[in-house]
């Protein structure tokens, strides 16, 4: 159980008794104790920061019986108080169940191993170990820098060897045997590779236990269920209060003012098309009525017009054409007559 919570020690430097391996049913298993990441630090309040039997004596000292010990984790990096109840009458070796080494917690967490990709049918995967969560942190000896972990496996070609091993999938130490065999069939004794150094290193995880719970989420507001509508949409119906409400004034004074005339054809006389049918239904015919020595025909203002039609070809503007007072019928249907290209 964690009662107190601290990040530095408050006296006695960084060195403590570091746990290697902890007995399954053993008083160190009950209290909470974690292999590789614990330090005790102290002891029924007596600082443990000297190597010699202080420890032994006080686990004697107050057998079955609880007693207060300050263990500080190098994976959450905080000091807690546990309660441990130190018993040779629980079936296993020693008061406590555990196996501790004297030393310091700085720099403890470098000597871990990363298991990294693991071939197939090999001694590794044979051992169970996984590729990229786990990480070796101790075996039946001390490891202490890179190459020791190598000669181990050197020494034990062909033997069973106890690896303790950590898996950040679990967030927990197990042990495993493997027995290192260079003709396996593959690369390597194990079948594995192995990362070591900063990159290769346990990720800190904060401690969950000493974590503050999260206030619960405010409840939210059920919404109200929808009321059947049996197949059909409601909409608002609605109505302006007064006439002139919701009224766009631009729309009104567009509405209000006429619109121009419809642009004309330069050629359009400015009549029906049922005028000009009664007037001229086939200039043929009208030669044949019209009786041609009562008209007259002034050159002059044939000469003009003519002028006036090509002025109207080239400009190309779109003016109205009018009635000259001076010409007769066959001065107007000579304008009207359609140009044969």
């Amino acid at each position: 159980m964690g009662l107190s919570q601290s990040s530095e020690v408050a006296e006695g430097g960084t060195y403590g008794y570091h746990v290697h391996g902890v007995q399954p049913n053993s008083p160190a298993e009950k209290a909470g104790l974690q292999p590789f990441f614990d330090f005790i630090l102290s002891l029924d309040n007596r600082r443990l920061n000297e190597e010699n039997d202080l420890l032994k004596e006080l686990l004697k000292a107050n057998m079955e019986r609880a007693v207060k010990m300050e263990v500080y984790s190098t994976k959450s990096t905080r000091l807690r108080e546990l309660e441990v109840v130190p018993s040779n009458m629980w079936g296993g070796q020693g008061l406590l169940g555990a196996s501790v080494r004297f030393c310091s917690y700085q720099g403890a967490n470098e000597n871990v191993w990363h298991v990294l990709d693991v071939e197939h049918s090999s001694p590794a995967a044979l051992a169970g170990l996984q590729p990229h969560t786990d990480y070796i942190v101790g075996a039946d000896q001390v490891l202490q820098d890179s190459e020791d972990f190598f000669s181990l496996i050197e020494a034990h070609e062909g033997k069973p060897l106890k690896l303790l091993v950590y898996s950040t999938q679990t967030d927990d130490c197990r042990e495993i045997t493997v027995t290192p065999n260079g003709a396996w069939g593959g690369e390597g004794s194990l079948g594995c590779g192995i990362g070591y150094g900063y990159l290769h290193r346990i990720p800190a995880k904060p401690d969950v236990s000493a974590a503050k719970p999260s206030p619960p989420p405010a409840a939210e507001e059920e919404p109200s269920p929808p009321l059947s509508t049996h197949g059909y949409t409601e909409a608002p119906l609605m109505a302006p209060s007064t006439p002139s409400e919701d009224l766009n004034l631009e729309q009104v004074m567009l509405e209000e003012t006429h619109l121009p005339p419809p642009i004309q054809r330069v050629m359009d006389p400015g009549f029906s098309d049922s005028e000009v049918a009664v007037l001229s239904p086939d200039p043929a015919d009208l030669l044949d009525k019209l009786d041609l020595s009562m008209s007259s025909i002034d050159m002059t203002d044939t000469a003009l017009a003519v002028q006036d039609e090509k002025d109207c070809e080239i400009s190309g503007v779109g003016k109205r054409e009018t009635i000259h007072p001076n010409w007769t019928l066959p001065h107007y249907l000579q304008r009207c007559r359609p140009k044969i290209c």
